[in-house]
């Protein structure tokens, strides 16, 4: 599933962040006494230029008596239709401001879902949370992007593949756990993020469970910097088929209405709401709808609505994290490169394998029935003992006969 879309949600807040710990974060958000509305200006290029976030933090200071705004609006004091018709627009996006905050304000805190120990690792663009656990060889778990996505997309899989292998879960940047910059995501920083991420944490050649868009990126990580990376288990991925254009000017034009105040605040909460997530999760995820039950959907609730959650989904939905590998898919030499699909996929359907399998002939396929797009949730216990068996070959085959 799937820069500030709500960006007025957040003006004229600032952040305190405590002294982390190795397993949670924990924050505050102050609001200033004195609320500030935009200078019409501001306002005017927010509501038909718009290039960045509505500056709500700048504009004269908005007495708490309103002042003249009650006379205007009225009509005790004339005024232009146009100069009413921002005024009211203003107002819509302090009562759309006021809402949203309110639901993030309510929003239950995420903590580590995983167990073993919580790290934060500072990254080029912010701090990474991981969780690490078990000894041995080193294994990274990718989770997918989509609204909501973290690492608790691999809580089945993370305690059993540990008892084997020394594991790594990180969150993306933007998602869970980790930080959520007002910034501009693209596939190109996330690729930065998993180089560095192998580098400074891993420090020695890892094999890559992926899932989705992530298998993207760690083919193309892969292909680069082989030295990071000794094998890859990719989970329906992307890249041939699926999420693979290259960014146009209709990328840009969605991720500019999806990051815009007004249009983008309300399009985010409707993607973020219950009975989306519910939906989504039930008829394009997963093949068995009953698995969404209610405790999925808190969860999920609770992630799409943690501060600065809503700052990297316009560029998945907009398509700027798109990448295609297949210029890199081709050149993996690593072993093993596994391919599992859930036999009854939607978003990436198992027909995608066969341009995989077509691009590279070492790469193989493994079918999990009775599973959608995430078999490592829907058919764990498969999907566990298949992960073990593939490195515990592979790792077989690497090791010369004793004599």
């Amino acid at each position: 599933m799937q820069e500030n879309i709500a960006a007025t949600l957040f003006h004229g807040m600032k952040q305190t962040q405590f002294e982390r710990t190795p397993l949670r974060r924990m924050s505050v958000w102050e609001t200033p006494t004195q609320v500030r509305l935009p200078s019409i200006p501001t306002l005017i290029r927010g509501l038909f230029f718009h290039s960045g976030s509505l500056e709500l933090g700048r504009g004269a200071a908005y007495s708490p008596n309103l002042g003249i705004l009650p006379h205007l609006i009225t009509g005790s004091i004339s005024m232009n239709k146009p100069l009413k018709t921002l005024l009211w627009a203003g107002a819509g996006a302090a009562a759309i401001a006021a809402a949203g905050n309110a639901v993030f304000a309510n929003a239950e805190a995420l903590t580590n879902s995983l167990g073993g120990e919580g790290r934060f690792w500072p990254g080029p663009y912010g701090d990474v949370f991981y969780a690490h656990q078990g000894k041995g060889t080193p294994l990274v778990l990718l989770h997918g992007l989509y609204a909501g996505a973290s690492g608790w997309e691999w809580r089945k899989n993370f305690d059993a593949l540990s008892e084997h292998f020394q594991v790594y879960a990180p969150d993306w940047l933007g998602f869970g756990l980790s930080d959520k910059p007002r910034i501009r995501y693209t596939a190109d920083k996330y690729l930065e993020q998993l180089s560095q991420f192998l580098q400074d944490v891993v420090g020695q050649p890892a094999t890559l469970v992926a899932s989705s868009l992530a298998a993207a990126y760690a083919v193309q990580v892969a292909q680069e910097k082989p030295n990071l990376v000794n094998g890859l288990v990719l989970v329906c991925p992307t890249g041939l088929r699926e999420l693979a254009s290259p960014p146009d000017w209709g990328t840009e034009a969605a991720y500019q209405t999806l990051h815009a105040p007004l249009l983008g605040t309300l399009l985010y909460n409707t993607v973020a709401s219950q009975a989306s997530l519910r939906w989504y999760l039930s008829n394009m995820t997963y093949f068995d709808p009953t698995l969404v039950d209610d405790a999925m959907i808190a969860h999920y609730t609770a992630a799409t609505h943690q501060y600065g959650s809503q700052n990297a989904l316009p560029s998945f939905m907009s398509g700027l994290l798109n990448h295609s590998v297949a210029d890199a898919f081709p050149e993996l030499t690593q072993q093993p490169l596994r391919l599992i699909w859930g036999r009854e996929a939607r978003i990436t359907p198992l027909s995608d394998a066969e341009a995989f399998l077509a691009a590279n002939a070492n790469a193989e396929l493994t079918v999990l029935d009775r599973s959608g797009g995430v078999p490592h949730d829907e058919q764990a216990q498969a999907f566990n003992k298949l992960v073990v068996e593939t490195l515990s070959k592979t790792q077989a085959a690497a090791t010369p006969n004793s004599l």
